[in-house]
């Protein structure tokens, strides 16, 4: 039986913690809820790991986001989701380029952010055994690669490593239109849910990441291509 989904909770509305709190409790998860950046980050050592971060962008004191950059320079990989009462692009592009996998501005429906929840944590959730992994196999010889889209993991050149979910996404949305260009404002669209052209590294930096996973030569790709002006193609 599976462990159920662990989520860090940190909202500084008492009113809107504890009903999320309660809520989230009522699908099943576990749930860590802290009002602010500080005691969260001091309670963590002695906490199990957990599956999702749920962070308030305006806290007393350090914010979500800075709250963020300090989980992901302590290495904590599970997905983030940021809610925010600022839904201006720019600063929805700012949390995006932080780290955050998804965003939901404030006020929101109960629904949509428990179906964006289900959404970031799909990647733990156990496959039946009589269905096929979603996988992907590319390179050859020595330099094969193995992805487990699903268990967001992959072995590259016999190397076991590790992907985050928004990683496997985008990589699987590369490899089901391979040999064909993907462009950014396609990627932000399908990934990130964000419309229009906008001015964003996002896609950029998770490109660089996968390619240092994927890649025997990061600087010198050979499945990941940049299409210069358009976006990317994964080439096999």
């Amino acid at each position: 039986m599976t462990a159920p989904a662990r989520i860090l909770l940190v909202e500084d509305d008492q009113s809107l913690a504890m009903g999320l709190e309660f809520n989230l409790r009522r699908q099943g998860y576990e749930v860590a809820a802290f009002s602010d950046a500080e005691s969260a980050a001091a309670a963590l050592p002695n906490e199990p790991p957990f599956d999702l971060f749920l962070l308030d962008r305006m806290l007393p004191g350090q914010d979500g986001l800075a709250l963020l950059a300090d989980l992901r320079a302590a290495g904590h990989e599970a997905p983030a989701l940021m809610l925010t009462a600022r839904d201006a692009r720019e600063d929805i592009i700012e949390g995006l380029d932080g780290g955050a996998d998804d965003y939901l501005v404030k006020p929101f429906d109960l629904n949509i952010l428990l179906a964006r929840v289900r959404s970031l944590l799909r990647g733990r959730a156990p496959r039946a055994r009589e269905t096929a992994p979603d996988e992907a196999r590319f390179g050859d010889g020595r330099g094969e690669v193995r992805v487990d889209f699903n268990g967001l993991t992959a072995r590259v050149r016999g190397e076991p490593r590790r992907l985050t979910f928004k990683e496997a996404e985008i990589l699987k949305l590369l490899w089901e239109r391979r040999n064909q260009v993907v462009t950014r404002e396609e990627l932000l669209k399908k990934i990130w849910g964000v419309e229009g052209y906008i001015q964003s590294r996002t896609v950029d930096n998770h490109i660089v990441q996968l390619r240092k996973l994927i890649e025997e030569d990061p600087k010198k790709p050979r499945f990941i291509l940049s299409i210069h002006g358009s976006g990317y193609k994964f080439v096999v």
